[in-house]
Protein backbone atom coordinates (compact mmCIF):
# COMPACT_ATOMS: atom_id res chain seq x y z
CA UNK A 1 0.00 0.00 0.00
CA UNK A 2 2.81 2.36 0.56
CA UNK A 3 4.63 1.91 -2.90
CA UNK A 4 1.13 3.02 -4.36
CA UNK A 5 0.91 6.24 -2.32
CA UNK A 6 4.77 7.14 -3.06
CA UNK A 7 3.82 6.18 -6.98
CA UNK A 8 0.64 8.56 -6.88
CA UNK A 9 2.69 11.23 -4.86
CA UNK A 10 5.43 11.19 -7.35
CA UNK A 11 2.71 11.19 -10.40
CA UNK A 12 1.43 13.90 -8.91
CA UNK A 13 4.14 16.74 -8.67
CA UNK A 14 5.66 15.58 -12.01
CA UNK A 15 2.23 16.68 -14.06
CA UNK A 16 2.27 20.12 -11.64
CA UNK A 17 5.80 20.54 -12.60
CA UNK A 18 4.63 19.56 -16.39
CA UNK A 19 1.75 22.18 -16.07
CA UNK A 20 3.86 24.71 -14.50
CA UNK A 21 6.18 24.28 -17.33
CA UNK A 22 3.82 24.83 -20.12
CA UNK A 23 2.06 27.62 -18.88
CA UNK A 24 5.32 29.60 -18.11
CA UNK A 25 6.47 28.52 -21.54
CA UNK A 26 3.45 30.32 -23.03
CA UNK A 27 3.28 33.78 -21.32
CA UNK A 28 3.40 36.75 -23.56
CA UNK A 29 6.74 37.65 -23.96
CA UNK A 30 6.02 40.88 -25.72
CA UNK A 31 3.66 42.85 -23.06
CA UNK A 32 4.37 46.50 -22.75
CA UNK A 33 4.46 47.99 -19.08
CA UNK A 34 3.00 51.81 -18.95
CA UNK A 35 4.88 54.02 -16.29
CA UNK A 36 3.96 57.94 -15.49
CA UNK A 37 5.49 60.73 -13.79
CA UNK A 38 3.82 61.45 -11.00
CA UNK A 39 6.11 65.01 -9.88
CA UNK A 40 8.24 62.65 -7.95
CA UNK A 41 8.64 59.48 -9.45
CA UNK A 42 8.14 57.06 -11.81
CA UNK A 43 4.59 55.11 -10.96
CA UNK A 44 3.28 52.04 -12.99
CA UNK A 45 0.18 52.85 -15.38
CA UNK A 46 -0.52 55.40 -18.23
CA UNK A 47 -1.36 58.23 -17.17
CA UNK A 48 -5.06 59.14 -16.05
CA UNK A 49 -4.74 62.96 -17.28
CA UNK A 50 -3.90 62.97 -20.84
CA UNK A 51 -0.05 63.51 -19.82
CA UNK A 52 2.18 61.50 -21.51
CA UNK A 53 4.14 58.05 -20.61
CA UNK A 54 5.94 55.67 -21.30
CA UNK A 55 5.94 52.02 -22.37
CA UNK A 56 8.71 49.72 -21.89
CA UNK A 57 9.45 45.58 -22.71
CA UNK A 58 12.47 43.98 -21.96
CA UNK A 59 15.22 44.34 -24.80
CA UNK A 60 12.92 47.11 -26.69
CA UNK A 61 13.19 50.62 -27.37
CA UNK A 62 10.96 52.43 -24.99
CA UNK A 63 7.91 54.53 -26.65
CA UNK A 64 6.65 57.80 -24.75
CA UNK A 65 2.73 57.50 -25.88
CA UNK A 66 0.07 60.13 -25.08
CA UNK A 67 -2.49 57.06 -24.86
CA UNK A 68 -2.38 53.07 -24.55
CA UNK A 69 -2.33 51.70 -27.59
CA UNK A 70 -2.63 47.84 -28.63
CA UNK A 71 0.04 48.37 -32.18
CA UNK A 72 3.58 49.69 -30.55
CA UNK A 73 6.59 49.26 -32.98
CA UNK A 74 9.01 46.89 -31.54
CA UNK A 75 12.49 48.48 -32.20
CA UNK A 76 14.94 45.47 -30.31
CA UNK A 77 17.67 46.84 -28.29
CA UNK A 78 21.24 45.81 -29.99
CA UNK A 79 23.09 43.31 -27.93
CA UNK A 80 24.87 44.22 -25.01
CA UNK A 81 22.56 47.67 -24.83
CA UNK A 82 19.98 48.68 -22.32
CA UNK A 83 18.10 52.49 -22.43
CA UNK A 84 17.38 55.23 -20.37
CA UNK A 85 13.96 56.87 -20.39
CA UNK A 86 13.04 60.20 -18.71
CA UNK A 87 11.58 63.44 -18.12
CA UNK A 88 12.77 66.95 -17.54
CA UNK A 89 10.88 68.81 -15.05
CA UNK A 90 10.62 71.79 -12.81
CA UNK A 91 8.98 70.92 -9.18
CA UNK A 92 6.48 73.16 -8.25
CA UNK A 93 4.64 72.59 -5.21
CA UNK A 94 3.01 74.55 -2.28
CA UNK A 95 0.39 77.76 -2.22
CA UNK A 96 -1.60 78.36 -5.11
CA UNK A 97 0.33 75.47 -6.82
CA UNK A 98 -0.57 73.17 -5.07
CA UNK A 99 -3.79 72.01 -6.53
CA UNK A 100 -1.55 71.05 -9.89
CA UNK A 101 0.19 68.34 -11.38
CA UNK A 102 2.97 69.13 -9.29
CA UNK A 103 5.66 69.55 -11.83
CA UNK A 104 6.17 72.16 -15.28
CA UNK A 105 7.77 69.35 -17.75
CA UNK A 106 10.83 70.88 -19.63
CA UNK A 107 10.69 70.38 -23.62
CA UNK A 108 13.79 70.76 -26.09
CA UNK A 109 16.77 70.61 -23.35
CA UNK A 110 19.27 68.91 -24.81
CA UNK A 111 21.19 66.61 -22.74
CA UNK A 112 24.72 65.71 -22.83
CA UNK A 113 25.11 61.91 -21.82
CA UNK A 114 28.97 60.91 -21.16
CA UNK A 115 30.76 58.00 -19.24
CA UNK A 116 34.38 57.89 -17.95
CA UNK A 117 34.92 61.81 -18.99
CA UNK A 118 33.75 61.50 -22.28
CA UNK A 119 30.72 62.58 -24.31
CA UNK A 120 28.66 59.69 -25.42
CA UNK A 121 25.22 61.20 -27.58
CA UNK A 122 23.77 64.55 -26.90
CA UNK A 123 19.52 63.79 -27.02
CA UNK A 124 16.64 66.35 -26.60
CA UNK A 125 13.42 66.19 -24.50
CA UNK A 126 10.53 66.00 -26.73
CA UNK A 127 7.15 68.20 -26.63
CA UNK A 128 6.04 66.69 -22.86
CA UNK A 129 10.17 66.69 -21.31
CA UNK A 130 10.57 63.49 -21.73
CA UNK A 131 13.85 61.86 -23.39
CA UNK A 132 15.14 58.10 -24.76
CA UNK A 133 18.41 57.40 -25.09
CA UNK A 134 19.79 53.53 -26.07
CA UNK A 135 23.88 52.99 -25.14
CA UNK A 136 25.66 50.26 -24.22
CA UNK A 137 25.76 48.43 -20.52
CA UNK A 138 27.43 50.73 -18.17
CA UNK A 139 27.33 53.79 -16.07
CA UNK A 140 26.86 56.86 -17.37
CA UNK A 141 26.20 60.88 -16.54
CA UNK A 142 23.21 62.74 -18.25
CA UNK A 143 23.11 66.27 -17.96
CA UNK A 144 22.95 69.62 -18.46
CA UNK A 145 23.16 72.42 -15.77
CA UNK A 146 20.55 71.95 -13.17
CA UNK A 147 19.60 68.31 -14.91
CA UNK A 148 22.10 65.92 -13.74
CA UNK A 149 22.24 61.89 -12.72
CA UNK A 150 24.27 59.43 -12.45
CA UNK A 151 22.64 56.03 -14.40
CA UNK A 152 23.64 52.80 -14.46
CA UNK A 153 22.74 50.78 -17.94
CA UNK A 154 21.86 46.99 -17.74
CA UNK A 155 22.12 45.04 -20.76
CA UNK A 156 18.56 44.53 -21.91
CA UNK A 157 16.52 46.98 -19.47
CA UNK A 158 15.33 50.74 -19.28
CA UNK A 159 16.33 52.78 -16.62
CA UNK A 160 13.85 55.41 -16.17
CA UNK A 161 15.27 58.86 -15.12
CA UNK A 162 13.22 62.32 -13.24
CA UNK A 163 15.98 64.71 -13.65
CA UNK A 164 14.63 67.89 -11.36
CA UNK A 165 16.05 70.91 -12.90
CA UNK A 166 14.53 73.30 -9.75
CA UNK A 167 11.56 73.59 -6.96
CA UNK A 168 9.38 76.66 -7.10
CA UNK A 169 7.60 77.67 -3.80
CA UNK A 170 4.91 80.06 -3.78
CA UNK A 171 3.14 80.56 -0.74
Amino acid sequence: MSRVIIFSVVFLIFALLSISASAASKRPVDVWNYYHFDGSAFVPGPSVDGAAFIAVQQKVQPVVLTAPSEQLEHAVLPDGSGAIAGICYLQSSGGKLGAGRGFKPFSHVPLLISSAGKQRVTVQTDDHGYFVAVLPAGTYSVANGPFTAEVTVERGITTLVPLRGGKRMVD
